[in-house]
């Protein structure tokens, strides 16, 4: 059974490395734009996107080598027995020698030139595909830099918060100081004291929660871009002074539409569909090729007695073949290809429709983030009027506990307020340009 010093030294011993690991974290500023940059090069997410667009390049090299002559070249060696010629009842009349050793050569070369615009629907397809993957490429970028965007206001807003609870937990320690010095000259109860710590304890644990959260968002945003687990991200100061342009809204509809990833990517699934009703279609049209082919072989064997020689033979002629069941099969590929093309044109109004909603509501999210915080400006410099009255009031004993308790907490939540507002501009404005196909 271990005994309880020892239980005491390892959990001293453990809270030791728990603080040298928090004393080793190191504060790195960092602009959304290096984020970015690092995203690019570590995103887990962004590597396996860049492998799509490699396979869909293979592929659509595999599909040009459809366009490309068939060549092949054999050779082949043998053993020859004797050969044994029969009576009509089967018995050995006499034995014929026979060269014993055999071998050719043969080369045979073809070229389809005509397959109903399969091989170069076929090649088109596959370059539609490599179309797509580029796109979802984009699509996943965009979506990173959004998340980055999300995760980095999140560092901000956090960290504006713990500055608002600190400073309201400075502003509560003195005020405390003054209620201890009334409550020794018997000016307040100690029913106000007691408030008054509880309040301190309060904010001290909104710190604490405030901070783990923002230790959760700075794993999550340090993971994302690939960097080490001892450093500590630190937004850019001048983040909230960066200028933003904005648009009205017919602008940002009209770039969505014509710039969204997925918008293009399903453009082009609509193509990719229509492209595999040709090559179903094909399947109803003969394949014509030309053929040529050259061949040397030893012995002659169509003579007797045989003779050790080479005989070597060329040919060239056009070859055409046809499937006389896609008579009856091919309609059945055709339809199922038709209805894929109906279903891409469905999805992709569907898809414009939804691009349309997310413009919308980006939009006014936007605006109402503005709006917010210019509302949360006037906000926060009333809620500090109102706490300097009461706080006044107070201390002339025209006010009680209860309101100065209740002007701390609209002072402080005003400017919590504030400090989410102005993180929202920011988000929503990003928002706006991930949909105009402009992150």
């Amino acid at each position: 059974m271990i005994k309880e010093p020892i239980v005491l030294s390892l959990l001293l011993w453990l809270l030791v490395c728990l603080g040298v690991q928090a004393q080793e974290l190191v504060p790195q500023v960092l602009t959304l734009d290096e984020l970015f940059t690092l995203a690019e090069q570590n995103s887990q997410q962004l590597q396996v996107s860049r492998t799509g667009i490699e396979l869909a390049g293979q592929q659509r090299a595999v599909a040009e080598t459809q366009q490309r002559p068939s060549l092949s070249v054999s050779a082949s060696g043998s053993y020859l027995g004797d050969v044994k010629i029969l009576n009509p009842d089967l018995s050995e009349a006499r034995s014929v020698e026979m060269p014993h050793f055999g071998n050719s050569f043969s080369v045979q070369a073809s070229q389809v030139v005509f397959k109903g615009g399969a091989i170069q629907n076929s090649i088109e397809r596959a370059q539609l595909s490599q179309e797509v993957a580029q796109l979802n490429f984009d699509k996943n970028r965009a979506d990173i830099k959004l998340l980055l965007v999300a995760r980095y206001v999140d560092l901000y807003r956090l960290a504006r918060q713990r500055e608002v609870y600190q400073r309201n937990i400075e502003l509560a320690q003195l005020r405390m100081k003054n209620i201890q010095n009334l409550y020794k000259q018997g000016m307040v109860t100690r029913n106000d004291l007691l408030r008054s710590e509880l309040q301190i304890t309060n904010l001290s644990m909104a710190v604490q929660e405030v901070s783990n959260n923002l230790a959760i968002s700075n794993y999550q945003l340090r993971q994302i871009v690939g960097l080490p687990a001892n450093v500590q991200i630190v937004p850019d100061s001048s983040f909230l002074q960066t200028q933003l342009e904005t648009r009205d809204y017919h602008t940002y509809l009209d770039l969505a539409l014509q710039n969204f990833p997925d918008l293009k990517a399903g453009q082009v699934n609509v193509d990719i569909a229509r492209k595999n009703l040709q090559i179903a279609k094909a399947d109803k049209l003969p394949t014509v090729s030309l053929q040529a082919g050259n061949s040397l072989s030893r012995p002659l064997t169509n003579v007797s007695p045989a003779i050790d020689m080479y005989s070597q033979g060329w040919n060239v002629g056009v070859g055409i073949s046809y499937n006389l069941s896609s008579l009856y099969n091919a309609r059945h590929s055709i339809a199922v290809a038709n209805t894929a093309v109906t279903q891409q044109q469905q999805m992709l109004a569907l898809q414009r429709q939804n691009i349309e909603n997310e413009v919308n509501s980006a939009f006014i999210k936007h605006n109402e983030a503005r709006d917010r915080s210019r509302s949360f400006a006037q906000g926060v410099r009333l809620a500090n009027e109102n706490y300097r009255i009461v706080e006044k009031k107070y201390y002339g004993n025209l006010a009680l506990i209860v309101d100065l308790l209740d002007a701390t907490n609209a002072k402080l939540d005003a400017e919590l307020q504030k400090a989410n507002a102005d993180a929202n501009i920011f988000y929503t404005y990003y928002q706006l340009q991930r949909l105009a196909g402009n992150l």
